[in-house]
């Protein structure tokens, strides 16, 4: 009967792991390309309107994206999480939170599948906007190579 019982609770260990979301391995596999017209913010960093790639970088036990400007200057690393879209996207897009004119980095989906990257940490003035009780407004901005 013990044998039966450690049977069953190691099968029972095995679904439940294999059935939890893997909150440290966002799906993005390829670099993604984006021009973004407008300044946004990701991880405090303030960027402005140009031509960007995103990123993954393998790290140990977390999920870090890199974006960094086409000329390399500015470049910032963050934590990301998986997120799941509600449709299926037929082009790259990134979703940003509006706040006023300000405009953050919120998630980022690849073309043609539902699982891409949340940003984990909003930044500090993010943050404070929502502790104002300012209300923000999401858009998505596609993306076509």
């Amino acid at each position: 009967m013990y044998r039966l019982f450690r049977l069953a609770a190691a099968f029972a260990t095995v679904v439940v792991l294999v059935a939890l979301p893997r909150s440290s391995q966002a799906q993005i596999t390829e670099n993604i390309v984006a021009s973004i017209s407008h300044s946004f913010i990701v991880n405090n960093t303030a960027l402005p309107p140009g031509k960007y790639t995103f990123h993954m970088i393998q790290q140990t036990g977390e999920a870090v994206m890199r974006v960094s400007s086409a000329d390399g200057r500015i470049a910032t690393d963050f934590l990301v999480r998986d997120s799941i879209n509600d449709h299926l996207p037929q082009h790259t897009e990134l979703v940003f939170n509006r706040y006023g004119g300000k405009e953050f980095l919120a998630r980022i989906y690849e073309s043609g599948t539902k699982i891409g990257a949340s940003v984990v940490n909003v930044s500090r003035e993010e943050a404070s906007l929502k502790n104002q009780g300012q209300t923000g407004t999401t858009h998505t901005e596609e993306q076509t190579r």
